[in-house]
């Protein structure tokens, strides 16, 4: 093993860069939160919709990184020597994620149109949708067993990871590794379930079975992303210079690649899939988001959020080398932002009586900074409460092994 126990805590350079990187979070916090409170108050029809969006961008980190820790316990590797610590730190901000949902529950006929009564009266599909499952109780206790699931698995990868930081005996890493495969596809099907209630249901009279695969995808995508670029942002210190090698972060290059080109795949699988069948009901989503200045962000996303970041990536040079790495992670969360204002700004709006929602993005903006500053203070503390690397994994231990035997190191970064 490359990384002694000595190396794992974080020295007091890299403590000073958390302390740092608190203080602008809770400055972020305050202000964001005290503009979503004006938003949410005085301008409530510009504003849920921008909350929303935010929200799911800063609770699908959290989730996706749940799902990546279960993952990593059944396929192993040494890419994740130095995302594990903040997958689990990001995992355990679903509890917090959840305390953030509420305003969307106070805001539901603003935030989604089915439970707008105007709406239902208008709209027969509407109606007989929120009659069967869109209505707020049910609502309101879906969300609520999705949170107490992520809270449970997020627990069970935190603790049991570090009781083997402690622990001689390989038994905590055992149990994660048994009850792995059973959570994963529990996560998926709940998270699944999620997009539809809190992303697909901003457009009540339409349906796509593959929106969830594609929202989870787009997550695990924005999670690895932004993971990379905090974890580039540290690694000048110890222990994450020893972790974050050449080769394990080309490794971390070739995930964002696959994740960049199923994200892709699925999302021109949709509209394929959609524009072949060309029935009304169905054309209708992307009709609201081809139009006008929608139409523009879709060529966008198109050219910026997949061609561009894939042929950035192709090249090993570039994977290998974190002065490139970090400039494509952050365009692609960026991108991610975007996809998902894409997704969630336009819905229910009807084909060209809608123009862009302009006074949505001073409210996504504070969004984005409110929720993103409590997710950051609650990561940065999650993740200084334990070593920084995981110190006793077998999965670790047998990837640096076969990484050893290789020579697939590469050596550091930075």
């Amino acid at each position: 093993m490359s990384i002694g126990t000595a190396d794992a805590p974080a020295g007091p350079d890299l403590e000073a860069q958390f302390d740092a990187i608190r203080s602008r979070a809770v400055v972020a916090a305050v202000a964001g939160l005290v503009a979503c409170l004006v938003g949410g108050l005085a301008f409530p029809r510009s504003f849920y919709p921008a909350y929303l969006t935010a929200f799911l961008f800063w609770a699908g980190l959290s989730v996706a990184s749940i799902g990546l820790c279960f993952l990593h316990r059944l396929v192993g590797g040494g890419w994740a020597l130095p995302l594990r610590r903040p997958f689990e730190a990001a995992g355990a901000m679903v509890v917090p994620m959840a305390v953030l949902f509420v305003p969307i529950l106070l805001g539901l006929p603003y935030a989604f149109p089915w439970a707008d009564e105007g709406v239902r009266k208008a709209n027969p599909m509407v109606a007989q949708k929120a009659a069967i499952f869109l209505y707020p109780s049910f609502f309101a206790t879906r969300a609520a067993i999705y949170f107490a699931l992520w809270a449970v698995a997020a627990y069970l990868v935190n603790a049991w990871s570090r009781q083997q930081d402690r622990s001689e005996s390989l038994a905590p890493s055992r149990r994660l590794t048994a009850v792995a495969g059973p959570a994963l596809v529990l996560m998926f099907l709940s998270a699944s379930f999620a997009a539809f209630d809190w992303g697909m249901s901003r457009d009540p009279d339409w349906y796509s079975t593959i929106y969830g695969a594609m929202y989870i995808v787009g997550m695990i995508l924005s999670t690895l992303a932004f993971l990379t670029v905090f974890t580039i942002r540290i690694a000048g210190h110890q222990p994450v210079r020893s972790a974050l090698s050449a080769g394990r972060l080309n490794d971390i290059g070739n995930l964002l690649l696959a994740f960049t080109m199923l994200w892709a795949y699925m999302s021109i699988s949709q509209f394929l899939i959609i524009w072949l069948g060309n029935l009304p009901e169905e054309v209708i989503w992307y009709l609201r988001r081809i139009e006008g200045v929608w139409g523009a962000v879709a060529l966008g996303l198109i050219f910026f959020g997949f061609f561009a970041p894939f042929l950035a990536l192709l090249r090993r040079e570039h994977k290998r080398d974190a002065s490139w790495v970090l400039p494509i992670a952050s365009w692609l969360v960026v991108m991610r932002v975007v996809d998902l204002a894409w997704l969630i700004l336009p819905g229910y709006a009807k084909p060209g009586e809608t123009g862009f929602p302009w006074a949505s993005l001073p409210w996504l903006l504070a969004a984005l900074a409110g929720i993103g500053g409590v997710w950051m203070i609650g990561f940065v503390g999650r993740l200084r409460s334990a070593p920084l690397v995981p110190l006793r994994d077998p999965r670790i231990l047998d990837a640096l092994a076969l990484e050893a035997a290789h020579q697939h190191n590469g050596g550091a970064v930075l």
